[in-house]
């Protein structure tokens, strides 16, 4: 397991280019979003622009999650791990991938707006809504990637079957986060907070027993 992750690490280290084109993109949409707006006093506003800027950095990002298992790379991967480890490696990976860069709209939003709409929040909460969606996302467009990819599809299909797949848990978690940013307690907020771990395990549990059927086809 551990190298598979490395071996997701080097190749993205290899095309830094596009790890720094997604980083311009959080970039440039955070900083639009400031020249547009100047200052964001709502707090369901500033959400918003939160979670619009998460789900389609974590588009951009990982559509090309499955691009270097091709031809022969393929059948060497197969030689050497199961479809299981394979799927949970890139899993991770991306998971990881996806909470980094939302964080960084975080702290860009926080940048550019400022705190005062976090004045009332349980940011404990809402650190932990943004770790769990972002995990969730990464998690859920690595298995549509994967699916896309084995059906030999454009990856463009990633992102037709994507919005219908992670549209729950983005009501679910910009629900939770707001609640968060009004300073709800955790029992208050605790419905919400199950149901992203549902979610999130479910991507998960579905990813590990319907990807190695995916593999052998």
């Amino acid at each position: 397991m551990f190298s598979l992750l490395k071996k997701e690490i080097q190749l993205e280290w290899r095309q830094k280019h596009a790890l720094a084109g997604v980083l311009l993109y959080v970039l440039a949409t955070v900083f639009v979003c400031y020249l547009a707006l100047q200052s964001i006093e709502a707090p369901d506003v500033w959400n918003a622009l939160l979670w619009i800027t998460a789900l389609f950095t974590a588009f951009n990002a990982l559509q090309r999650t499955f691009h270097q298992e091709t031809g022969g790379t393929l059948y060497y991967l197969y030689t050497l791990a199961s479809p299981r480890q394979i799927m949970l490696a890139k899993m991770i990976y991306y998971g990881l991938q996806a909470a980094l860069l939302n964080g960084m709209s975080f702290a860009l939003f926080l940048f550019f707006f400022g705190t005062g709409v976090f004045s009332d929040a349980d940011m404990g909460q809402f650190l932990t809504g943004l770790l769990l969606g972002s995990t969730g996302l990464g998690m859920a467009l690595t298995f549509l990637a994967g699916l896309v990819f084995r059906s030999g599809a454009g990856a463009g299909l990633v992102a037709v079957l994507g919005f219908p797949v992670v549209m729950p848990l983005m009501i679910t978690m910009v629900r939770f986060s707001r609640f968060a940013m009004d300073g709800l307690s955790w029992s208050e907020n605790g419905l919400n907070l199950l149901i992203l771990l549902v979610l999130n395990a479910a991507f998960l549990i579905l990813s590990l027993v319907l990807f190695p059927y995916l593999w052998r086809d």
